[in-house]
């Protein structure tokens, strides 16, 4: 009797692991996000400067891009200027480093991220995305920055544009070589306004009319 009991437990017990290994393995093969309380599955999607290069965050951690992640961050990249993608909301600063990393990083900088990304916080009276390209040329001895400026692209908000420029001049820079073997890139950001105060349309164009009286 003790040793069908035995039997009977060992069979359990391997059972139970069975069905935690399913489990285990079916929680890896999926990559899920809880919005407001359900989970929502994202697939991946490749890098769109193409697949032989890694992509970088913010942290700069490598990452794979998925359909979860900002819109302005999965648009087909045809510009081999373009190295970085930066996605902007008043709850948080998103970066992409698209190609390039094997010669040239972004330093870390969450302190000087989440400044940036509080200035929007005064905008949040309209639901709007607004977008802009930057160029920035080094310099070819040194790595310093020699020129940053809009390029075919600027914000249609002037103070977002403001944002933008501040937002680069912050940035530095890590070289593989002494010599930057990289020396001219683009950025191209993305920044979204959410209307966080249930503001309406005649109420926000009445307060920009107030601060255009104000400027002159």
């Amino acid at each position: 009797m003790s040793f069908l009991k035995s039997k009977s437990t060992v069979q359990n017990a391997v059972l139970w692991i069975a069905v935690s290994l399913s489990l285990f393995v079916l929680s890896c093969s999926s990559t899920t996000k809880t919005v407001e309380g359900e989970s929502v599955k994202y697939e991946s999607v490749p890098n769109p400067a193409g697949d032989n290069e890694v992509v970088l965050d913010e942290e700069g951690r490598e990452v794979s891009l998925n359909t979860g992640d900002p819109a302005a961050f999965l648009k087909p990249s045809k510009d081999p200027l373009e190295y970085f993608r930066v996605h902007i909301t008043s709850d948080g600063y998103q970066l992409r480093q698209l190609r390039g990393s094997k010669y040239i990083k972004r330093k870390v900088d969450k302190g000087g991220d989440a400044l940036i990304s509080e200035e929007l916080v005064r905008f949040n009276k309209i639901n709007f995305v607004d977008d802009g390209i930057i160029i920035v040329v080094l310099n070819g001895n040194t790595g310093a920055f020699e020129t940053i400026r809009f390029n075919t692209r600027v914000p249609r908000i002037n103070d977002l544009a403001k944002i933008v420029q501040n937002d680069v001049t912050r940035w530095s820079m890590e070289h593989s070589e002494e010599k930057p073997v990289v020396t001219k890139f683009q950025i191209h950001y993305s920044l979204e306004l959410k209307n966080k105060v249930g503001s309406t349309r005649d109420a926000v164009k009445e307060e920009l009319k107030k601060e255009v009286i104000r400027r002159k």
